[in-house]
């Protein structure tokens, strides 16, 4: 845990270290904890902590107020949303609608609630939050916006995986310019890569911008089991019968002695 705790303070100090050197006249910096997660067998998930710094010039930190608003991105993957209707004393699916690409996972951190740090029109220019995600859905007439009701199902079913989490982390501002945030991901949390961005508001306006990139990836037995799912996906699917009829007919065979 303390070699934990240096490594970050590390990190904080090389952020710190960047924005002295940077060359423009609002400068930003951030910098991750952890740039690589590996999934293995006992992943039960991990959290990252974003490190951040702001100058008002190339040497200054700010001291005005400010606003951070980070958003984290994972990749995007094919997902159905079914809608349910009641017949008789029965649930049954009605509709479905299909997002061929919506984000794996998506969450929003801020130092504010996004409605006091801007306008929704300044947020939709810049696809922040998920009310301004631009989502299409796959439609009889090709790809579309999606209905308010299909978007928020989006939301809720990945929320409730913990994919989705909007302003339920807080960006913490440290002082002299600079801030950090917990990133919480969950262990069902998708493979591929992931975009960091983080947003200085001033004023309601956006003065500074960046991007970091996050990589989630199998490793070991669970690397190669996916690779293989993947790329062999018939095979795959035989060998996981073949397994589940041979785990069948030993559990019947030890069920008898």
């Amino acid at each position: 845990m303390q070699n934990l705790g240096m490594r970050n303070l590390g990190r904080l100090v090389v952020v710190f270290w960047a924005l002295l050197m940077a060359p423009s006249a609002i400068a930003l910096v951030t910098d991750l904890s952890n740039k690589r997660i590996e999934i293995r067998y006992s992943f039960n998930g991990a959290d990252l902590i974003l490190f951040g710094a702001v100058g008002s010039s190339a040497v200054d930190p700010v001291n005005d107020e400010f606003d951070v608003v980070i958003v984290v991105r994972g990749p995007e993957a094919n997902t159905v949303i079914r809608q349910k209707a009641k017949v008789g004393p029965i649930w049954i699916n009605s509709e479905s609608l299909t997002f061929p690409s919506a984000p794996g996972y998506y969450a929003v951190a801020a130092s504010r609630p996004l409605s006091q740090i801007a306008s929704d029109a300044v947020f939709a220019s810049y696809g922040i939050g998920f009310d301004h995600l631009p989502i299409l859905a796959r439609t009889p007439r090709g790809l579309a916006a999606p209905d308010s009701d299909f978007r928020s199902a989006l939301f809720r079913l990945q929320a409730s995986h913990g994919l989705f989490r909007q302003e339920q982390d807080t960006v913490v501002h440290i002082g002299e310019g600079l801030f950090k945030t917990d990133i919480r991901l969950p262990a069902n949390v998708p493979v591929g890569d992931f975009l960091v961005e983080t947003f200085i508001f001033k004023d309601g306006t956006i003065k500074a911008r960046n991007r970091i990139m996050l990589a989630v990836d199998k490793e070991g037995f669970e690397r190669a089991a996916y690779d293989f799912a993947h790329g062999y996906p018939f095979w795959y699917g035989l060998v996981a019968v073949l397994v589940a009829l041979t785990a069948g007919w030993l559990a019947g065979v030890l069920g008898k002695k």
